[in-house]
């Protein structure tokens, strides 16, 4: 089948190419009628449209494409790799709502390739897990100006906006819902990657050492050990896969759970199981997206914190609230 083109929905619209192109590429600067635009933008939707990357590029001076970044580790479990799955599925659905393509890369954790960055062109950045001494070597190769937005990471660098869980709201909601259980508390969390996220959670938590389970695929065997030895108690787990990991293996347990659900899918845990969830359509990847498309959609693509900051009106940390 022939792939439209501009002058085929010109044609069948009954406007010149000039106005399909206006109203295909965004321009602001024309004035069209309300009832024209939904004519053009019925035809080429009648006709399958499918816009050139290229020629929008060319346009625009922007590739109509962001980047979704995540480590990958060899110790990451089924948990991670469900995890990574839901995030592009979440954002790619941002994207396809905002008129951008989707580049997905997963990165080695402790070794990542520059390469694979330095060969794309892209207008805007989610980062996620990354530590925090290999930040710079990744962020120095996207061009100046491209938006970076970090998610659930702490770096100390007041030039990006990090956007995460509020986890003293979570372990206080948790404490608050569990007061009058007896018996023992604990916490299971998948490997974060970034240091900083990690320790902010176990400084939240506010449990001793041996009362914290890190998931990883190498001693995946030894959590139904750990959870035994919290019968009668009640936990908490970051992530709804692991979660799902969680409940499985203390199915024969007496033990109270609570799910800090960071992957927008809490209809996946069992209903015996407590969910700490956001606000509905306000988690971590629609806030970062939304600060990374203001920072693409805007003119002033300065880098430093002043202007665009305030205009935006976000924080260099955007903490997500919980419910």
């Amino acid at each position: 089948m022939k792939k439209a083109t501009m002058k085929d929905i010109a044609r069948e619209a009954k406007v010149s190419v000039a106005t399909v192109s206006y109203i295909l590429n965004n321009v602001d600067n024309q004035k069209i009628s309300e009832e024209t635009r939904c004519r053009v933008l019925e035809a080429a939707n009648k006709l399958n449209y499918i816009p050139s990357l290229a020629a929008r590029s060319l346009v625009r001076g922007k590739s109509g494409m962001v980047a979704l970044l995540f480590s990958r580790s060899e110790q990451d479990g089924l948990w991670k790799q469900l995890y990574d799955g839901r995030l592009a599925e979440r954002v790619e659905a941002l994207c396809k709502q905002a008129g951008y393509h989707l580049l997905v890369l997963g990165m080695d954790a402790e070794r990542p390739n520059p390469e694979i960055i330095r060969q794309r062109e892209v207008d805007g950045v989610l980062l996620v897990g990354v530590k925090q001494d290999l930040f710079r070597d990744i962020s120095i190769h996207f061009s100046f100006g491209v938006p970076i937005v970090l998610l659930d990471t702490h770096i100390d660098d007041p030039l990006f906006h990090k956007v995460v869980m509020d986890y003293r709201q979570a372990f206080t909601l948790w404490r608050e819902q569990s007061a009058g259980r007896n018996g023992r508390r604990f916490l299971v969390l998948d490997d974060l990657t970034n240091e900083g996220t990690i320790k902010t959670i176990v400084d939240e938590a506010q449990l001793e050492e041996d009362s914290i389970f890190v998931l990883t695929a190498d001693h995946v065997d030894q959590l139904p050990e750990f959870l035994a030895r919290f019968q009668g108690g009640c936990g908490i787990v970051i992530n709804e896969f692991v979660g799902m990991f969680v409940a499985n293996a203390s199915r024969e347990l007496e033990l109270e759970l609570t799910v800090l659900c960071t992957s927008g899918c809490p209809e996946l845990l069992p209903p015996e199981v407590h969910k700490l969830t956001c606000e509905e359509n306000r988690g971590q990847v629609e806030v970062a997206f939304e600060i990374m498309q203001f920072y693409i959609e805007s003119r002033d693509k300065t880098s430093s914190k002043g202007s665009p900051n305030t205009k935006a009106g976000y924080e260099e940390y955007v903490s997500i609230p919980l419910q």
